[in-house]
């Protein structure tokens, strides 16, 4: 019996090991303090593997082992835990306590045979099955609106994801989060160059004359406020972008293609949030889409102070992507951040159809999309 349960790991699924006593579950975790082990309705947990993933923070699942999360797991506090992570937890299961009490309709058994079921060939959902092996991307061609839905509203933990079959396309659909300040800092730098060297007459604003260094009305503290300005317009198109395209409304995706192009922008995203060359945003959509934030502030403003504006906002957007992925996979920093972490968490375990804000809650508040959760804190 030792041998077994010391040698057992979380991805053999097919060993569960019975401890007859709680006595005989703490031997087990004396001869394996260095793994992070939980209890949950008497189902054993490791968790080790899964730290540096969890949405909360590995300080959180770190505080929790060795202690049984069956209160905390239903609690609010710290965070929601919906049936997705159900489903996760159920990947690492390692073993079960003994306990005569225990009926065959507890909420634990239900959980392990709920759709979707994982392999590691196939995601087979209640009407519908995904191949793991080929790219996601063109099988969701074959999917209904309703099969489509079921598909992306259930977030999965999983090791490998693939959009296209072909390795050259899939490559493309990978992107670190560095990619993204080497792809946009020089057109960052650009922009501003042209907002304080060129003359855009006639299309100038009445600013421009404070923003060309050759000017001798010129002011930095004009140039910074213009810079500033754009970086807070990003923030209002983030949650633009977010709520109206990335979050398309339902009816709009009654065709095929438009499930596609949807699932290819952001679709992949709410079905593997965790997944870390998938959180920030492939840098030539990026510049296909920051085509349309340049019109606007070009027709509005024009001249230089578009540019500097726009120069604003992509830099903005460049912190928001950092950002977006620190919310994911980021450990510590101050309240603030660690506040959004859990808000960010909410929209995709929680409710995906609030909380759109990224760097700030600020337009969730204005708009009335703000995550509202009571909270009830449990007891360690």
């Amino acid at each position: 019996m030792t041998s077994v349960v010391q040698n057992l790991q979380p991805q053999d699924s097919q060993t569960i090991v019975q401890f007859n006593s709680e006595q005989e579950f703490q031997k087990y975790m004396d001869s394996n303090a260095h793994r992070v082990i939980v209890t949950y309705k008497k189902g054993v947990y490791d968790v080790t593997e899964f730290i540096d993933s969890h949405p909360g923070g590995d300080d959180m699942i770190k505080d929790c082992n060795g202690r049984d999360i069956s209160d905390l797991f239903h609690s609010s506090y710290p965070h929601q835990h919906s049936s997705s992570a159900m489903r996760m937890l159920t990947k690492y299961k390692v073993g079960e306590i003994k306990d005569e009490k225990k009926n065959s309709d507890s909420s634990d058994n239900q959980s392990s045979e709920a759709y979707p079921q994982v392999t590691q060939d196939y995601i087979q959902y209640k009407d519908f099955r995904i191949s793991r092996k080929d790219g996601f991307i063109f099988q969701t061609l074959g999917l209904s609106k309703e099969q489509y839905l079921d598909f992306i509203h259930h977030p999965l933990h999983l090791d490998e994801c693939k959009l296209f079959t072909w390795k050259f396309f899939e490559f493309f659909t990978r992107n670190k989060w560095w990619y993204i300040p080497i792809a946009w800092l020089p057109v960052i730098i650009y922009f501003v160059f042209c907002g304080v060297t060129y003359d855009y007459s006639p299309r100038n604003s009445y600013i421009d004359q404070y923003l060309r260094v050759d000017s001798p009305d010129f002011n930095r503290v004009v140039l910074l406020v213009s810079f500033l300005l754009g970086m807070f317009f990003w923030t209002l198109s983030e949650y633009v972008l977010h709520r109206y395209l990335f979050h398309l409304n339902e009816v709009l995706l009654f065709n095929k293609w438009i499930r596609w192009f949807h699932f290819m922008i952001h679709g992949i995203h709410h079905l593997i949030p965790m997944d870390p060359d998938r959180l920030v945003f492939p840098p030539p959509l990026g510049y296909v889409i920051s085509i349309s934030i340049f019109a606007a502030h070009n027709c509005v403003f024009g001249g230089n102070l578009a540019r500097i504006l726009y120069a604003g906002t992509m830099f903005a957007y460049v912190m928001y992507d950092y950002q977006h992925w620190w919310l994911h996979h980021g450990k510590g920093g101050i309240e603030y951040f660690r506040d959004l972490k859990r808000y960010h968490n909410l929209h995709h375990f929680f409710d995906a159809d609030q909380g759109y804000g990224i760097t700030s809650k600020l337009w969730d508040f204005l708009f009335g999309t703000m995550i509202k959760i009571k909270e009830q804190k449990v007891s360690k």
